[in-house]
């Protein structure tokens, strides 16, 4: 049975109900109920082998986009016996949405921008590679520098590992005068960049007991610290989107776009964000933001 699954989900994909999900997209944020999709979905193969088994019945999707670009949904599920979702999961599940958007936008779009530097971390390695000791604040950074992907490929981590220990050796051919790279390493990944910057503690020789400082510095994604703002304001998920564009300087003609609205749609958000933020102008959006993030 667990074989067949991705068969029925599948061949149940077909291109109509597709441009159907589409064309409701266009105009509604949220699907609560499969039959917009599929009029017979109650009586289909998939309902019944695949939904019903695992008491899927009521149902919350959301489109997920890249940049800009709708690649999937996302879902949530309820049993027949409990209540259908509501507007609270509703908001909470378009929260979590930006989130997925950004963690796939940070991939394929390349004019991402990065906030300042606010966050550090020191660790004492040997010249060996050898970590010997951190902050905490390392440990909470190279943690995110290993997730979620290093996590699950070794062979990932142990690329991070090689870069930490040609900082070491570019450092030490630095101090024997030999030509070598700047002993410094950028790392980017859906967290934002981490900035790896290595220096010489002491003036014994290159044994693998010498001591190197590595210091980490993390800049996060503009957009990632926009939405952080944004999670206690009282905007709606639609004007928490509009608002995460305006901050960034995108028109009203591109987020028009991007959100599938018009741009008139998008000057009536704007009027409402302002007021609620107790904003007159565009150039005050993103200060009261990352004032808000900090």
């Amino acid at each position: 049975m667990q074989e067949s699954i991705p068969a029925i989900v599948a061949s149940s994909h077909t291109p109509a109900k597709q441009q159907r999900a589409l064309n409701w997209f266009k105009h509604q944020s949220a699907i609560t109920d499969a039959r917009i999709i599929d009029p017979d979905f109650f009586q289909s193969e998939l309902y019944h082998q695949v939904y019903k088994p695992f008491d899927m019945h009521h149902v919350l999707w959301m489109p997920v986009s890249n940049c800009g670009r709708p690649v999937g949904m996302l879902g949530l599920y309820r049993p027949k016996h409990q209540k259908p979702f509501g507007s609270r999961e509703h908001v909470l599940l378009g929260q979590l949405l930006q989130y997925v958007s950004h963690a796939l936008d940070v991939e394929a779009c390349q004019d991402n921008e990065y906030a300042v530097a606010d966050r550090s971390g020191m660790m004492i390695m040997s010249t060996g590679g050898e970590i010997l000791c951190q902050s905490r604040e390392a440990e909470q950074l190279l943690n995110m520098v290993r997730h979620p992907r290093l996590q699950i490929d070794k062979r990932s981590e142990d690329r991070l590992q090689a870069k930490l220990l040609q900082l070491c050796s570019n450092l030490a051919a630095v101090y024997r005068g030999e030509p070598a790279a700047p002993p410094s390493y950028c790392h980017t990944n859906a967290y934002g960049q981490f900035l790896f910057r290595a220096y010489r503690l002491n003036d014994k020789d290159d044994s693998p007991q010498h001591l190197l400082g590595l210091t980490i510095e993390h800049r996060e994604p503009m957009t990632l610290k926009v939405l952080r703002a944004m999670k206690n304001l009282p905007l709606s998920p639609m004007q928490q989107e509009v608002a995460q564009f305006v901050a960034l300087g995108l028109t009203f003609d591109s987020i028009g776009k991007r959100l599938n609205i018009k741009p008139t749609t998008v000057k009536d958000h704007v009027g409402k964000i302002y007021t609620k933020l107790d904003i007159g102008q565009r150039d005050e959006l993103l200060p009261k933001l990352l004032a808000l993030a900090s």
